[in-house]
């Protein structure tokens, strides 16, 4: 009798929850019925059409959170065709590159934070990528590193590719691999302009050093010293000021020299010092450069013929144009490249399918909230109610409700939910 009661005051509570449920006490046996039917087809005809669109929709979801990073940092796509072109071309740069659309995006976000302007965001990314194969880098490095030259050295995306390719080449016809030279390059950054000193012959000097087998902090600390004491001028040291007038250099003319002709001037400089007898060329690089710099310039002095040719390799567009590019495709020409490029189009396809059930997702979401709203006040009203879900479950067995059955249609709900 208690049993009967309780199962009363539970049907009176859903009643009072949901109009369409009125009139379940009149009606429990046909609603027995009927829900048995409705959760065994439902969890049959639900797990077929989950399962088969929660791939697409999980791509879609997560390379819609991407471009939303995208948004945040690059002007005028909250204009949905310019947002939506955007998209459209990082996950066809995705099918032509061997990198995933949302690693794309991520290189575009970057970018975009570095101030690169909208229509260059996709060479850059496309540039990234490239050197990344090429260099040995990730696409992720050599975005960074590209952001930079573009401020260090006051470059477009162009001139970026042009000093990636005196880079590579250089990497390629000596010792120093393309990855240390550039970072080398990006350490010495802006002051290679102050200088006078143009970026390809910073890179010119960093591989002749590199290739000697010095570490690039240091290779890049001896640069950077080099090139101040050459423009020093009139605020040279006294020891510097020495040491320049025994070479027979005038620190002034030596500044304005750099800002005309730098390569001119730094090799006037380093020929002046290997003429120097070897027991006094270290004190006179000392007072010159700092004790912390002669283990990098002493490779300059007994590498000048290299030096000279590297400077030449990076002044002949014939000799090093196109040579990343080149690069790129001699290491993408390979079996595991072609199936990176399969799977980044399986996904791009992936991507624009559940994009189109991105809209309607959204808005069952959104009217379904209400309602567990309403759910949540009604547990929150009523513990004592929540506290019988034992003797709940076992008055619906009384009914004739399976368990499994609502267990089924809980699993429903949950791979709905787990779609975002």
């Amino acid at each position: 009798m208690a049993d009967s009661f309780q199962l009363k005051a539970i049907i009176t509570a859903v009643d009072q929850l949901s109009g369409p449920l009125k009139g379940m006490q009149r009606e429990l046996k046909g609603f027995q019925k009927e829900m048995a039917g409705l959760a065994i087809g439902a969890a049959a005809a639900g797990t077929a059409v989950l399962g088969a669109l929660a791939l697409p929709v999980n791509a879609a979801i997560g390379f819609e959170s991407k471009m939303a990073d995208i948004r945040k940092v690059v002007d005028g796509l909250d204009d949905k065709k310019a947002f939506t072109q955007m998209s459209d071309d990082i996950l066809t740069l995705s099918t032509q590159l061997p990198m995933a659309a949302e690693g794309i995006a991520e290189i575009v976000a970057a970018g975009g934070q570095a101030g690169i302007a909208r229509g260059d965001l996709m060479q850059f990314a496309n540039d990234a990528v490239k050197m990344g194969v090429a260099f040995d880098t990730t696409a992720e490095e050599s975005g960074q590193m590209m952001a930079q030259w573009r401020t260090a050295f006051k470059l477009t995306q162009e001139d970026v590719v042009v000093l990636a390719d005196k880079i590579n080449y250089l990497g390629n016809t000596g010792p120093a691999n393309a990855k240390k030279i550039s970072d080398i390059v990006t350490r010495i950054g802006p002051l290679g302009g102050v200088a006078g000193v143009a970026s390809g012959e910073i890179a010119a000097m960093g591989a002749t050093i590199a290739g000697m087998g010095v570490e690039s902090e240091i290779a890049s600390t001896g640069i950077k010293n080099f090139m101040l004491s050459l423009t020093a001028g009139n605020s040279a040291t006294k020891a510097q000021k020495q040491a320049m007038a025994f070479l027979k250099l005038n620190p002034r003319k030596l500044a304005e020299d750099m800002q005309k002709d730098s390569r001119g001037a730094m090799l006037k400089v380093l020929d002046s010092l290997a003429k120097v007898p070897k027991a006094k060329q270290a004190a006179v690089m000392n007072a010159l450069f700092g004790k912390e710099s002669l283990s990098a310039i002493a490779p300059l002095l007994t590498n000048l013929d290299l030096l000279r040719t590297n400077f030449d390799r990076v002044a002949d567009a014939q000799e090093y144009g196109g040579s990343m590019q080149k690069e790129y495709a001699s290491r993408a020409a390979t079996t595991e490249n072609q199936l990176v490029l399969l799977k980044n189009s399986v996904n791009a396809i992936s991507v624009t399918l559940g994009d189109t059930f991105l809209p309607a997702i959204n808005e069952a979401a959104e009217a379904v909230m209400p309602y567990l709203e309403q759910l949540r006040t009604f547990v929150r009203a009523n513990p004592e109610l929540v506290q019988s879900a034992a003797k709940f479950g076992a008055a619906l067995l009384a009914v004739g409700v399976s368990i499994g059955s609502l267990s089924r249609a809980v699993k429903i709900l949950n791979s709905v939910i787990n779609l975002s």
